[in-house]
């Protein structure tokens, strides 16, 4: 395993990011909108870092397993001022949503005779 860690500076890390997402990153050209304001206009090739596997929000530093990647990144030093992204393992984050919850009551106040055919709902125990 070729851990990296990785400090994002000046900004928060997404609250979205979790550990074994991909973590990628791609080169970013600033240039100056019409009004002289440093605005950032062309993203470069994107490219895999590897998985992620810590995170600790309070610092903005993640640990990422290189040798995970198509094509390992030598030297943390290349994604310096870049734009970095990341994406969700598509086997386990397919599910529904989770985190919540609905109560249900249902009445019938049709005054002809009515039947229920299916109710069904999407049950997932949590693995916390």
């Amino acid at each position: 395993m070729a851990n990296k860690n990785i400090t994002i500076g000046n900004t928060t890390l997404n609250d979205s990011v979790s550990i074994e997402d991909k973590a990628y990153y791609a080169s970013i050209t600033e240039v100056n909108d019409s009004l002289g304001n440093k605005a950032f206009d062309k993203l470069g090739t994107i490219i895999e870092i590897g998985n992620i596997k810590a995170i600790n929000k309070t610092t903005g530093v993640i640990t990422i397993d290189t040798a995970t990647a198509a094509t390992p990144i030598t030297d943390s030093r290349n994604i310096v001022n870049t734009f970095m992204l990341f994406s969700k393992n598509n086997a386990v984050e397919t599910s529904g949503l989770k985190g919540y919850y609905a109560t249900v009551k249902m009445k019938n106040t049709s005054t002809v005779q009515s039947e229920l055919y299916s109710i069904s709902s999407e049950i997932q125990e949590s693995s916390k």
